[in-house]
């Protein structure tokens, strides 16, 4: 395989999931705390930051850190490929993309700080009281 039918693969493999789709979507219109994205999308932080491993393996999302809080967002615009742009413009549309970002701005308007406690407290509830 060429490196570059191996990279498009590698791309194409970083959105095949659902999790992984939603979160790169919702990065889209701008950065988010770790514990933000995990907030919004009501899922561990651990499957979080899973997923965003694989999307910056990709090569479609950059951290940055800010004291102890981590911080991701979509590669800067000039960086874009034509596959990422064409990506998030259809992945925008979906109702549950959009859902996803109506709530980050409600998650936004909290003290990431409160954010941060809640999403760590439910990781370290046991995986029952989890899904009741």
């Amino acid at each position: 395989m060429t490196d570059d039918l191996r990279v498009l693969v590698e791309r194409l493999k970083a959105v095949s999931h659902p999790l992984r789709l939603r979160v790169l979507a919702l990065l889209a219109p701008g950065e988010l705390g770790v514990c933000q994205v995990a907030e919004t999308l009501q899922v561990p932080q651990s499957s979080v930051s899973e997923a965003l491993k694989e999307l910056r393996r990709a090569g479609f999302i950059v951290e940055r850190k800010e004291g102890r809080w981590v911080f991701v967002s979509v590669v800067p615009q000039q960086e874009l490929t034509p596959f990422l742009r064409g990506l998030l413009t259809e992945a925008g549309n979906l109702p549950k993309v959009l859902e996803d970002r109506a709530r980050a701005k409600e998650v936004q308007a909290l003290s990431l700080p409160s954010v941060c406690a809640k999403v760590q407290t439910v990781a370290s509830m046991a995986p029952e009281a989890v899904r009741a």
